[in-house]
């Protein structure tokens, strides 16, 4: 008796230690506060997620070829290629020591994709990329793996965005100015090694950006970190969200809207702030990222059912079909439809931007740069998310193109 009430008594202090120290912001309590089972710190999988693990355990998932949906899209590898990946083993050395990890961040190949996603870009611009990318790749991981105290924790997750976020905004130079000097903690030793590498990222941006660029990066870095958050709580609980909810949370927490966010300053333009805030330019980030997340869920599936995760569009979709509809075939189905509809709004926002600038030729080139980026963009996820060994795709690849994966 004595002894649980003491552990109740540690556990209640660590608590509300955790709360001053890091108190979580309100959007995410908001998203989070109608979840409602308490989290399950133990390993593996509960609840719904359980059962729809043993539903889908030894199916198959089948694809069609989805290159079909990029015709004449561009896809071109930079040629420093060979250079980024040196670069990117660098910094993965530099941040991860587990060497099972290590071995196996390297052969996912971050170099190849980082070089199809900005494929004309120079040197300098690439080595913010790298780090950037290097770095969300890693942060994510420890939420999601599965094998690490922050991502068995609702608390200590909690606590690792709130304390990245902090060094975010300081490392992109956002905090008040004392003195006439930027505050900037770059070689705190006490960084997290995650972060460490970030000040690479924000070194960059506050020599190529100006504040109001790197109020936006820091501001979608933030609705990441949110839905990441919402996301976890989530898979801890074992719940699974409506389709329309999971589209929401996904498309914050794939980390890909960060990476738009910078998209003017990797491709050496200034966009004005009417055509960067307008409703065709948002509506281009926003088809964007759910493509992207698309493709990365397809891809991903059985990795991540492997780890314990649910929280996948594939299993969603097959959770939420009617029950005398419910099958794999029924979610590629839906998979497609919604591809098509995302493609359709995708190129209507680009024909409003291209129509709003039409009449000015550089910013016309410059708007033209910024959506064929996005196309980029897109087709280096489709390539990479075949290529890579992180996902294993090759082993499911038919001659025709398309796809069988069992789960």
């Amino acid at each position: 008796m004595m002894r649980t009430t003491l552990l109740r008594l540690a556990r209640r202090t660590r608590s509300r230690l955790l709360s001053i120290l890091f108190p979580h912001s309100a959007a995410a309590a908001q998203e989070t506060q109608h979840t409602p089972e308490k989290a399950s710190a133990q390993h593996g999988l509960c609840g719904e997620a359980l059962v729809l693990a043993s539903q889908l355990n030894g199916q198959t998932f089948r694809l069609p070829d989805l290159w079909n949906f990029f015709p004449d899209w561009p896809l071109a590898a930079n040629p420093h290629a060979k250079r980024l990946d040196a670069l990117v083993d660098s910094l993965l050395e530099r941040i991860i020591t587990n060497e099972k990890k290590l071995k196996a961040l390297k052969q996912a190949n971050f170099g190849r994709l980082i070089s199809l996603w900005y494929p004309n870009a120079e040197w300098p611009e690439l080595e913010i990329a790298a780090a950037y990318s290097v770095w969300i790749f890693v942060w994510d991981d420890e939420v999601d793996a599965n094998d690490t105290d922050v991502s068995n924790d609702e608390e200590l997750s909690r606590a690792y965005y709130q304390k990245s976020l902090r060094t975010i905004h300081n490392l992109l130079g956002l905090d008040p100015v004392e003195d006439g000097q930027e505050q900037v903690f770059e070689d705190d030793q006490s960084l997290h090694p995650n972060m460490a590498l970030f000040a690479d990222v924000g070194r960059g941006m506050r020599a190529t950006t100006d504040r109001i660029q790197r109020e936006r990066f820091y501001r979608e870095l933030e609705h990441f970190m949110v839905q990441v958050g919402v996301e976890h709580v989530h898979r801890m609980r074992g719940s699974i969200p409506s389709v329309d909810k999971y589209i929401k949370i996904r498309s914050g927490s794939v980390g890909c809207a960060p990476q738009i966010a910078i998209t003017d300053a990797m491709l050496k333009i200034r966009l004005p702030e009417s055509i960067m805030e307008c409703a065709a330019m948002k509506a281009l980030w926003r088809e964007t990222v759910v493509i992207c997340f698309i493709l990365n869920d397809v891809y991903s599936v059985q990795k991540e059912i492997a780890q314990d995760s649910l929280l996948n569009l594939v299993p969603v979709m097959y959770k939420n079909c009617p029950p005398e509809k419910q099958s794999l075939d029924k979610v590629t189905q839906d998979i497609e439809v919604l591809l098509l509809q995302t493609l359709r709004r995708f190129e209507e926002a680009a024909a409003s931007l291209n129509e709003m600038t039409s009449n000015d030729a550089k910013l016309s080139k410059d708007v033209q740069a910024f959506i064929e980026w996005c196309r980029y963009f897109i087709t280096g996820v489709q390539q990479w998310s075949l290529e890579s060994r992180r996902y294993g795709m090759a082993q499911c690849l038919k001659e025709d193109g398309s796809l069988s994966i069992v789960l």
